[in-house]
């Protein structure tokens, strides 16, 4: 059991985010932020003394918070933009700002300050301006936030770490914003385990979903663990390699991986596990090796993942359902439309494959799925996106993740849809929240924001009101779960943009 120490030299602290997923409360998953969990790792073996504070899951106030911080007496606060999701830097920055806005002002004087994460690298400038954090760390942090620390602590100068941004006035008192260049990517199977004592798996949960059929009311202990960082492919909607400055791929050691797993399971009774990776099938020896190392164990775990339509293969997907992967996320953009696959794969850059193929092949292993379907691409009309719902509709799909298009920072898209006026640069983040009131999606060339959400909304309750696809969840999970999604349909989103 851990025990927060009398002193630390950081707090690195996750905020909530019951703003962005306030409207679905329980019905959302509460996931460990892994990358706050590595760099207190990677600090802690590097002699500094760090505790981790997860504002998601810890039952503390504004004021027991600041006496924690008063009594531990750091030389640095981190606050961390960071989640499972990629997209979730920008989703938590509504929580982050607040933080600043609220307990940030009070902090204990001579205490310092950062943000990390891909949202705040994409946009320093803004992050401090937005924050009045002292420092942004740019990029993933490992070394800029040691040597930041150890700085600190010895009152040296930190102006030439590299990776990290902040404020600067000149002999007339203007300030600007300097920004160091980042330093060279880690090897990453020199990175230490998390503490999985300091991010206890018995404080998280699962996704609804991801236990339909098993004990849905009991989605705890949950674990989160990864396998690679990055993503080899360019699609522009994505934002997975803000952290690395560049189109990245990079390997975790598969023992290191099963070994962690090991201990989720044996110390912690982990039974339902995330694999956090934005693409973890591949065809690639890896995957065997996971298989081949898991496959030993014999334990009984419900697993989910992402995998691109063109990554799986038959005997990929027989391995990894023997060895308890349950779930596989795919990203069906276009559905079946042809006209519509040409289109829209050009612009998120995905070559052609047969969606219907896939389906088969992950059905005849026994692996349940989940449809991640981005409606309102710049192509798309409503019949479009309609028909790319009769997709997911003709497949009855266990589970879909239907989301609008988002611009995030650091994308193709952002640069593109700002720089070319389509679309002004956001005044809130809380626009990026697929829960928030204040969700914003991004228009079409046919279709405003408001008729792109009003869509969205619309067809997630038609989807689950079908009563051939209620007649295939029943047969394969059972009544209880058919109770669970009558829970979700209760539930109206609030839209201050279709409210207007």
């Amino acid at each position: 059991m851990y025990e927060i120490p009398a002193k630390c030299d950081v707090v690195l602290i996750h905020p909530s985010k019951s703003g962005t997923y306030g409207q679905i409360g329980s019905l959302a998953s509460l996931t460990p932020d892994i990358i706050l969990g590595l760099v207190d790792a990677y600090l802690e073996n590097n002699g500094i003394t760090s505790v981790i504070v997860d504002l998601e899951v810890a039952e503390i106030s504004e004021e027991s918070l600041l006496s924690l911080i008063e009594r531990l007496s750091p030389k640095l606060v981190g606050v961390f933009s960071s989640g499972v999701n990629v997209s979730a830097s920008t989703q938590t920055m509504p929580s982050v700002i607040g933080f600043f806005r609220g307990t940030g002002e009070k902090l204990p004087d001579g205490v310092k300050t950062f943000v990390y994460g891909g949202h705040p690298t994409a946009l320093p400038e803004r992050t401090l301006k937005e924050t009045s954090a002292d420092y942004v760390v740019v990029g993933e942090g490992y070394e800029a936030i040691l040597l930041l620390v150890q700085n600190l602590l010895n009152n040296t100068s930190v102006d030439n770490i590299k990776g990290i941004a902040y404020r600067k006035k000149d002999k007339l008192g203007n300030s600007t914003t300097v920004v160091n260049p980042m330093p060279p990517l880690v090897d990453v199977d020199t990175l230490p385990m998390i503490n999985w004592d300091k991010m206890n798996p018995n404080l998280y949960r699962a996704h609804n979903w991801h236990c339909f059929g098993s004990d849905i009311n009991n989605r705890s202990p949950y674990g989160v663990i990864w396998t690679s960082m990055g993503c080899a492919y360019p699609c522009d909607f994505c934002c997975v390699n803000n952290l690395y400055g560049k189109r990245t791929f990079r390997f975790r050691d598969m023992k290191a991986v099963v070994e962690e797993i090991d201990i989720l399971v044996n110390e912690y009774k982990v039974k339902n596990l995330r694999i956090m990776d934005e693409l973890f099938v591949i065809k690639h020896p890896r995957i065997k090796e996971f298989c081949d190392l898991l496959g030993t164990r014999n334990y009984d775990l419900n697993i989910w993942c992402y995998a691109r339509v063109d990554s799986v293969t038959p005997d990929i997907l027989n391995r990894l359902k023997k060895v308890g992967v349950n779930w596989i996320g795919y990203g069906f953009e276009t559905g079946d439309d042809e006209d519509a696959l040409r289109a829209i794969n050009k612009t998120v850059k995905k070559g052609t494959f047969s969606n219907d193929q896939v389906v088969k092949m992950t059905r005849d292993a026994g692996i349940n799925m989940i449809g991640h379907a981005i409606l309102g691409l710049y192509e798309d009309d409503e019949n479009s996106i309609r028909k790319n719902m009769e997709f997911l509709r003709r497949h009855q799909f266990e589970w879909n993740n239907i989301y609008p298009a988002f611009a995030y920072p650091g994308t193709p898209f952002y640069d593109n849809y700002i720089g070319k006026g389509i679309v002004e640069e956001p005044k809130s983040w809380d626009e990026y929240g697929l829960y928030s009131v204040e969700c914003k999606p991004l228009p079409t060339k046919h279709l405003s924001s408001a008729e792109v959400l009003r869509l969205r909304d619309n067809l997630f309750h038609e989807y689950y009101s079908d009563a051939n696809v209620r007649d295939v969840l029943r047969a394969k999970f059972g009544e209880e779960t058919i109770d669970h999604v009558d829970e979700m349909l209760s539930i109206r989103l609030k839209r201050k943009i279709l409210a207007d």
